[in-house]
Parts: structure tokens; C-alpha cells; sequence
């Protein structure tokens, strides 16, 4: 077998494991996407970064974190609230 075809025979059965990667990229930066404006960040900043090879891997990490910390953000929004709601009614 010569180069060319043990070549273009690894080039066919990479394709489909390439071709997942490209999808699952393409979700995470639709959901990003939408992490982004939920949270107050540049949706299409969050989702260039995610589609950018090697840097999505670490911006993943960053995205779980802003996340968190979103979410943290808002109970103790809720949590403020809360109590200066409660020392009103007593």
C-alpha cells in the first residue's frame, strides 16, 4: 500500500471523530452564547472563544467559573432582599 492511500485511508477515518468535535464545539458555543447574555458578557467574545481550538479547552474552565459565581451573585442579591424585606415587616 503506498503512502497516498494509507494517507488518504487514516484522512477518512478520522473524519467522523472530527466532525463530532466540530459539532460538540458548536454546541458549547451556542450555550455559551447564551451563558454570556444571561450573565452580562459579550455573546459573540464567549462564543469566538469557544470555537477557537485549544483555547476553548481553557475557556471552558472560565465559563464554569463566571457561571458559579453568576449564580452566586444572584442569591445573595436574593438573600439582601430578603433580609430588608424582613426587617420592614417587623
Amino acid at each position: 500500500m503506498s503512502d497516498t492511500v494509507w494517507m488518504m485511508d487514516q484522512a477518512v477515518t478520522s473524519l467522523p471523530l472530527f466532525s463530532g468535535l466540530v459539532l460538540l464545539w458548536a454546541g458549547f458555543a451556542i450555550g455559551n452564547g447564551f451563558l454570556a447574555k444571561r450573565l452580562g458578557h459579550s455573546v459573540a467574545l464567549w462564543v469566538i472563544l469557544s470555537l477557537i481550538p485549544i483555547v476553548n479547552y481553557f475557556f471552558y474552565f472560565f465559563v464554569i467559573y463566571a457561571t458559579v459565581l453568576g449564580i452566586l451573585k444572584r442569591l445573595n442579591t436574593i438573600s439582601d432582599h430578603l433580609a430588608v424585606t424582613g426587617s420592614q415587616t417587623t
